[in-house]
């Protein structure tokens, strides 16, 4: 079979299962409490699934169009300002859905990990042997890296991210764009967004345990909490 058929039947089997979770998240009414706690799971599986394509969209559009934007890569069909504009859309996107995102962003980064030591291994990028790549330079990237999952391990699930961590992220992802269009400039970017994200985590580290971020359900609990605990004399 040929490859393009074989890959644009798998992107429509996948995106026909997609319609249908949401068909039947919206439309179907469950019966019992099993039928229930299945039609969740469908509605959660959908919301994560969306959340990935939309993240590969707008990355994949920040990325794809600053190479354009930056004279990288030429393009008739999209002029260095429309292209320009796309990006910068992409960029505020991204930032604006921050707190949604950042739960997975180790996760996300983490997946490098795996596709650098296998570029170090094989010294060119990966499905494409005609692109070479120095095992040092795959080797320094994939140590930055895992630098950067370490420091990004506390953004779960009800987690709120202060200022700082906000702007270290945006760093990070501003450098990983200058990293995927300029290999020169790759080391030096991605240093910075680790650096970045490694300042962070030592804000959120050696604060003062009493100003530290709590989840936000705890928070809310606390404040809810507190008015009857000065009623009944709760110190």
């Amino acid at each position: 079979m040929n490859p393009a058929v074989l890959a644009i039947s798998v992107l429509a089997s996948i995106a026909a299962a997609l319609v249908f979770a949401a068909l039947y998240a919206i439309f179907a009414k469950p019966l019992t409490p099993g039928g229930k706690k299945r039609q969740q799971e469908v509605i959660n599986g959908f919301q994560i699934a969306r959340g990935i394509l939309l993240g590969w969209v707008l990355v994949g559009s920040l990325v794809g169009f600053a190479w354009i934007a930056l004279g990288f890569n030429p393009s008739d069909d999209w002029p260095k300002p429309v292209a320009a504009l796309i990006a910068v859309s992409a960029f505020v996107l991204i930032a604006l859905m921050i707190q949604r995102w950042a739960k997975y962003f180790a996760g996300w980064i983490g997946y490098g990990v795996l596709n650098g030591l296998l570029m170090a291994s094989t010294g060119h990028i990966l499905n494409n042997p005609a692109i070479l790549v120095r095992r040092s330079y795959a080797l320094e990237m994939t140590g930055l890296v895992i630098v950067s999952v370490l420091a990004s391990l506390r953004f779960t699930e009800g987690y709120e991210l202060h200022v700082a961590e906000k702007l270290a992220l945006l760093t990070w992802l501003t450098a990983f764009t200058v990293a995927a269009n300029a290999e020169r400039f790759g080391i030096p970017a991605l240093t910075v967004g680790t650096l970045a994200l490694v300042f962070a985590w030592w804000l959120h580290r050696f604060k003062p345990r009493r100003r530290r971020h709590v989840p936000r359900h705890e928070r809310k609990l606390e404040s809810d909490l507190g008015p009857l605990k000065h009623r009944s004399g709760t110190p």
